[in-house]
């Protein structure tokens, strides 16, 4: 039995319909789920790794589960990537444009950008340049999302110039998931340096969501 087999018969022994409804809910209807909740989740996914896990492709485990219709497949493949970090080549930017492409929303994003495009353009900040400038030519507006909260826990080692440019390239889009995404990137950046955020929102004109977000806990 090999991973994906052994994650794939435990989960759909956990089959929650009711759960599930709310979960597609939730999600705006966006995918289909097995009504998995994610506490119980971490813990299958705990004892299914400690046994089957290790040693295998996680580029190959990674496609397989993230092709699984339900959504809890796709968290499990995020989950297996982060495990395996220390093989990670250039096919993690590969998937995630992928991914991106195929089948997203908020829920991946915002775990592929700042908990994995993060550490992977540290280890690689050769690629960093030019997968940002293809995302942001991207029709697909997810793609600039993660341009936009890869840095999001970068802190003090921020490229406040990509920063700038990319927010300066996205600050009049109309598109929620933007909008409060550059929030999102300044109001955490403002945890390091608050005046450098308060300057730079009185300098540039955002969209109201965006600067309610950034100055949201600045007094």
């Amino acid at each position: 039995m090999n991973f994906v087999f052994a994650i794939k018969e435990a989960f759909y022994a956990l089959d929650n319909p009711e759960n599930a409804y709310w979960m597609r809910w939730y999600m705006r209807d966006q995918y289909p789920f097995i009504g998995i909740k994610k506490p119980e989740r971490a813990v299958v996914f705990k004892a299914i790794y400690k046994e089957y896990g290790r040693g295998e492709d996680w580029f190959e485990v990674c496609s397989e589960l993230f092709a699984m219709p339900e959504r809890e497949f796709q968290y499990v493949a995020m989950e297996y990537m982060l495990k395996a970090k220390k093989s990670w080549d250039s096919r993690i930017p590969e998937l995630i444009d992928r991914w991106v492409d195929e089948k997203t929303w908020w829920d991946v994003v915002d775990v592929l950008a700042p908990k994995v495009l993060s550490d992977y353009f540290i280890l690689f900040p050769e690629q960093r340049d030019m997968w940002v400038a293809r995302w942001m030519q991207s029709p697909i507006f997810w793609h600039q999302r993660l341009c936009i909260l890869f840095q999001l826990n970068y802190k003090s080692q921020t490229d406040l110039e990509l920063l700038r440019q990319v927010i300066l390239s996205l600050n009049t889009s109309k598109e929620f998931f933007i909008q409060k995404a550059i929030g999102w990137a300044l109001r955490q950046y403002a945890r390091t340096d608050a005046d450098w955020v308060r300057a730079f929102v009185e300098e540039h004109k955002l969209m109201p969501l965006s600067k309610r977000e950034a100055l949201k806990h600045i007094s």
